[in-house]
């Protein structure tokens, strides 16, 4: 089915009109008009798409800006991706700086640079070793943060949250360059079965089994059955529900 697709290889600076292709490969600088549709896209340059994307995988290495919303299985960006509209995928892996205006639907993220929603962001697995903020909910079965840097999120939901901060290793050193902020999440509530907090800055956190690790500030925890706190740690207040 492929086969009857046509190619788009950008090198130098071109600008195309939106259509189906197989692959779009960007390797200059390249804009491209419409909506896009293809099976793998691939910028290794400057990309701009003035339209919505669709197709089965994506690989950015350059810059991308994609002023629709994005549906795509995997995506990996080593670069910048910049989405106006909202994002869904599979799988998604940031190495480097993403930024979507709408919200993120998908099953699984790893954030290992530096992620930024307006919206929502709802997935099976969140995993971050990296920095996010989500200005909406973050909500996902399985929530594991690593803090390398500061990470904000208006709300979090899960059936397992675990937060804890990351050790001295050379990506830490180097996010802590480039973002030069505290290891600390922010965040205005966490809801979930299973949770453990080290170095989270919350109003309310309710929960099953609740554990407070060493360096959160929290003003209520509401749980039903476990509850430990750290002596390092504040919570003004503790209601056994």
């Amino acid at each position: 089915m492929s086969e009857n697709k046509p190619d788009l290889v950008i090198h130098g600076s071109v600008n195309a009109s939106g259509g189906t292709y197989n692959k779009v490969d960007v390797q200059g600088f390249g804009k491209i008009k419409g909506d896009v549709e293809c099976e793998t896209l691939h910028c290794a340059g400057h990309l701009g798409i003035a339209g919505n994307v669709r197709g089965a995988s994506a690989k950015v290495e350059g810059n991308s800006s994609i002023s629709g919303n994005a549906e795509l299985e995997t995506i990996e960006v080593y670069g910048q991706l910049d989405v106006d509209g909202d994002l869904s995928f599979t799988k998604m892996r940031v190495d480097g700086n993403t930024k979507v205006r709408g919200s993120l639907t998908g099953e699984e993220v790893k954030v290992r640079g530096m992620l930024k929603t307006t919206g929502d962001c709802e997935a099976e697995v969140f995993s971050a070793k990296g920095a996010f903020t989500v200005g909406g909910l973050l909500n996902a079965g399985r929530i594991e943060v690593y803090l390398h840097a500061g990470c904000e999120a208006k709300e979090m939901g899960g059936e397992y949250i675990e937060v804890r901060k990351g050790g001295s290793s050379t990506l830490n050193k180097l996010l802590k360059h480039i973002f030069n902020n505290a290891f600390i999440l922010s965040v205005d509530t966490i809801e979930g079965d299973d949770i453990y907090l080290e170095y989270t800055h919350a109003k309310v956190v309710r929960g099953k089994n609740v554990e407070i690790g060493p360096g959160c500030e929290i003003e209520l925890v509401e749980s039903s059955e476990e509850f430990r706190l750290d002596p390092d740690s504040q919570v003004k207040q503790h209601v056994k529900r």
